[in-house]
């Protein structure tokens, strides 16, 4: 999945991050009132999670790794 040009960076544990830094910061938000501020956070880290989940699936294994450096080198001819 991750071997296609990403330009605009969309890199899931990146993403993931900023999530969870959201999710810290919607805790603290003064013009929220105490509920809002605890559903913001629920969806940061719900979405949080899920990124990190598809940053697992994208990981290449050394295995995987390998065998799209062979393919890939295949087919540069």
């Amino acid at each position: 999945m991750r071997n296609q040009l990403d330009i605009f960076d969309h890199d899931p544990a990146r993403l993931a991050k900023a999530n969870r830094d959201a999710a810290e910061h919607a805790l603290t938000d003064v013009q929220f009132s105490h509920e809002v501020r605890q559903e913001r956070a629920a969806h940061y880290t719900a979405e949080a999670e899920r990124l990190e989940a598809l940053a697992a699936l994208c990981t290449p294994t050394p295995n995987r790794l390998k065998a799209v450096t062979h393919s890939s080198a295949r087919n540069a001819r």
